[in-house]
C-alpha cells in the first residue's frame, strides 16, 4: 500500500513503515557482511537501498500534503463516548470537561444526546460542562459574578484570558476579543 489519497495520517504511516523496513533491511546487510554470505549481503543491500528510496518518496510525499486543520464545525468522524454513543451534532461533540461521563449521551434515556445541556453527567465533584473553554449552563447568577475578581489591568491580557475572563462573566457565548471585552465593561458597568 503506498497511494495516501492526500491523507496526511496515512502519509506519514507509510513514511514511517518505509523507513522502518529501510533501517531493518541496511541493519541485516550491515551483519550478514561476512565472506560465507556476500550474495546474502547484497541481496539485502539492494533490498535497503529500494526500501531508501521508498521511505524518500514518502516523506516527500507527506511533506508535500497539507496538514490537518482544526475542525470547527465538528464535520471529522468523532470518538464514542463511554456509552458508546456517537455525537449527533458539533454542538454535542464540543461538550466534554473533566470529570463528564457519558458526553455524547443522553443519560436519562441511554440515546444520543441532541444538545449540550443533554450531553453527559458530571461524576465528580466540582466537575462543569464545557464547550471549548465556555462552561455549558452559563456564568452563574449575579451573586456568582460578583465574586469573579476582574483586575485592573484587564486590557493587557492576551485575547484567550479575556475570553476565559468574560465567560465566567456572561451567558453568552464569547467566541473573540471584541466580544470579551464587551462582556467585561457590561460587567463592571454592571458593578458600577
Amino acid at each position: 500500500m503506498t497511494d495516501h489519497e492526500n491523507d496526511p495520517l496515512l502519509a506519514e504511516a507509510i513514511a514511517r513503515r518505509d523507513e522502518s523496513r529501510a533501517q531493518i533491511l541496511r541493519s541485516r546487510a550491515n551483519r550478514l557482511g561476512g565472506s560465507a554470505v556476500d550474495r546474502l549481503a547484497n541481496a539485502f543491500d539492494k533490498m535497503a537501498e529500494q526500501a531508501e528510496k521508498a521511505a524518500r518518496q514518502s516523506s516527500s510525499a507527506l511533506s508535500d500534503l497539507e496538514p490537518i486543520k482544526p475542525d470547527p464545525e465538528g464535520t471529522s468522524r468523532s470518538l464514542a463516548d463511554s456509552e458508546g454513543n456517537f455525537p449527533a451534532n458539533a454542538e454535542v461533540a464540543a461538550a466534554g470537561g473533566v470529570g463528564i461521563k457519558a458526553s455524547n449521551t443522553d443519560v436519562s434515556t441511554g440515546k444520543p444526546a441532541q444538545t449540550i445541556e443533554q450531553a453527559g453527567v458530571a461524576v465528580t465533584s466540582g466537575a462543569q460542562k464545557i464547550v471549548g473553554d465556555q462552561p455549558v449552563g452559563g456564568a452563574g447568577s449575579t451573586e456568582e459574578r460578583s465574586k469573579v475578581e476582574i483586575p485592573a489591568n484587564w486590557r493587557d491580557l492576551t485575547w484567550q484570558e479575556r475570553r476565559s475572563l468574560a465567560s465566567k462573566l456572561s451567558d453568552d457565548p464569547i467566541s473573540n476579543g471584541e466580544e470579551a471585552n464587551a462582556a467585561i465593561d457590561a460587567e463592571l458597568k454592571r458593578r458600577g
